[in-house]
């Protein structure tokens, strides 16, 4: 998760630039403040989206790559992370498995 500026908008013109951007100059020095701003959000079935989780600083959960909820508790990943995060969801289902929502129930 990366605020955009005017400046990053005109590099995803450019994607030369981006190469080069890429290869000699450190990842702390790009384009994209705020770079390593923690951010899940959760979306209704029309795509409204309902609720949004922030780690604006980036201490505990920067660069989240992958999240899961399960039984009621939301699992946070990154690629970068050293580390999995858990958050308790208010009014999580602590009976809710997402393998059952996603490939049904085993008899």
């Amino acid at each position: 998760m990366g605020m955009r500026t005017p400046a990053l908008d005109l590099s995803l013109e450019m994607p030369g630039f981006r190469r080069r951007m890429a290869r000699r100059v450190s990842e702390d020095a790009w384009l994209m403040p705020n770079l390593n701003t923690g951010c899940v959000l959760r979306f209704d079935e029309n795509g409204q989206i309902l609720e949004s989780l922030w780690d604006q600083a980036g201490e505990k959960h920067p660069m989240i790559t992958s999240m899961r909820e399960h039984k009621g508790i939301l699992y946070l990943c990154g690629i970068f992370n050293n580390r999995m995060g858990t958050l308790p969801l208010k009014g999580g289902n602590p009976n809710w498995f997402s393998s059952d929502s996603y490939w049904g129930k085993k008899a």
